[in-house]
């Protein structure tokens, strides 16, 4: 079973992926579309860590 960031890391790299296919097709709408899911995608993650961290230490 993979863990949460190793699922949010694949879900990142994807994002990254389909933005520079989409750069290459000067498809600019997917492209921006695609670069706000991978930057969604970070946020998500550094606020689970955040908040793992957090119980961890507590």
């Amino acid at each position: 079973m993979k863990s949460w960031g190793e699922v949010l890391d694949k879900l990142i790299e994807r994002s990254e992926r389909w933005s520079k296919d989409a750069e290459k097709r000067n498809d600019l709408n997917s492209s921006i579309f695609y670069e706000g899911q991978t930057k969604a995608f970070e946020e998500v993650k550094r606020m689970v860590k955040r908040d793992i961290d957090k119980y961890l230490h507590s």
